[in-house]
């Protein structure tokens, strides 16, 4: 691994084949199925590491076929640590695309799919909230739900807590969503 850290790329490129070898069909470009492999399993981090070191940071403009960026994917099923890890990499690229921004096929802004995110009690969503604009929690997907009505569906009271206070108080949670519904359904079926 210290060689990996001195940037040897030829073991980099070396390992990223061996990890690709059981996540990647045949046929599938490489570095595209190993970076949404890796965005999409929680413990994905390190392997995106060592991609970026790899291929550049250019390789977290990606998207795949249903248009989920590697933030999206990330924001799903990652911590905190991997969303900031993005950040770090894309804005000291000066990069003219927002991945926080970026919408997917659905859609979904990765605020949608970081409240989605079940494997962290919550931690990968809130800190989205602290880093983005409060109008965020607002943007509506194809079926004209918004993060609060995601967020509601899936987070936890605490997340729900986050959210009433960046939005400075509960009315954010009778805003109208798919069939009508409100975030008080959604959490209903949490």
């Amino acid at each position: 691994m210290a060689e990996v850290a001195a940037g040897d790329e030829r073991l980099t490129d070396d390992l990223l084949f061996q990890v690709s070898e059981s996540i990647v069909g045949p046929g599938e470009d490489f570095a595209k199925g190993v970076i949404f492999a890796a965005a999409r399993d929680r413990d994905g981090l390190p392997v995106l590491r060592l991609l970026e070191m790899g291929h550049g940071v250019d390789i977290f403009r990606l998207v795949d076929s249903d248009g989920d960026s590697v933030t999206h994917l990330a924001a799903k099923s990652q911590t905190a640590e991997t969303m900031e890890f993005l950040k770090q990499k894309l804005q000291a690229a000066e990069a003219d695309w927002n991945p926080f921004e970026a919408r997917d096929s659905r859609q979904k802004t990765v605020m949608h799919r970081a409240a989605e995110n079940l494997t962290d009690h919550g931690s990968t969503f809130q800190w989205l909230m602290f880093e983005l604009e409060a109008d965020c929690l607002t943007d509506r997907d194809a079926n004209n739900n918004t993060v609060i009505h995601t967020a509601a569906e899936f987070q936890k009271a605490e997340s729900m807590q986050f959210i009433k206070e960046k939005m400075n108080g509960v009315e954010c949670f009778k805003l109208r969503g798919i069939n009508n519904m409100t975030a008080v359904h959604c959490a209903a079926c949490n």
